[in-house]
């Protein structure tokens, strides 16, 4: 009989101890940042949006990049910009998001793997949402056919005879 006590009394205190360390899980996180001071979230967005830029023009610097990829740099940094202004202009918990999401998006297409060793697969897009050279933008834009990138994000070769006026 008190084998089975044995059995009961572990059972019990291995739920026991499983609901105290979910409770511990389930209890909200929050994040440090946001308890700070207005002017110091102001100072960390700042910092990390000009450490992600850093990292951006590093990794161009690196090269081994498609013409995309370089595309979704270039838009992520404008974007980056765009909110870290937004941010500081008009400040606000919604603001300060959207400006933490664009150095996010900036890190992510910081972090993009050198087409080359992908095998020929297209690398992923590091815009959330983002479709490819839009064709159509070209077109509105001026811009001819010869001188957009195609679908690989890859300029076409330009002819050997002089330069267009």
């Amino acid at each position: 009989m008190t084998d089975f006590k044995q059995h009961v009394r572990a059972g019990l205190l291995a739920v026991t101890a499983a609901a105290l360390l979910a409770g511990c899980r389930a209890a909200p996180e929050r994040d440090m940042a946001r308890r700070l001071p207005s002017p110091a979230q102001d100072y960390l967005l700042i910092t990390s949006y000009f450490m992600a830029e850093g990292a951006l023009v590093s990794r161009l610097q690196d090269g081994g990049l498609s013409g995309q990829q370089v595309y979704d740099m270039a838009i992520s940094l404008k974007y980056g910009k765009r909110m870290l202004v937004a941010a500081l202009e008009k400040p606000s918990p919604a603001a300060r998001r959207r400006g933490r999401q664009a150095v996010e998006i900036m890190l992510a297409c910081t972090s993009q793997p050198d087409p080359a060793t992908l095998g020929g697969r297209t690398p992923a897009r590091c815009l959330p949402g983002a479709p490819l050279f839009p064709s159509a933008a070209g077109h509105a834009a001026g811009i001819p056919d010869a001188d957009r990138p195609n679908a690989n994000g890859q300029a076409q070769p330009q002819p050997a005879g002089p330069a267009r006026k």
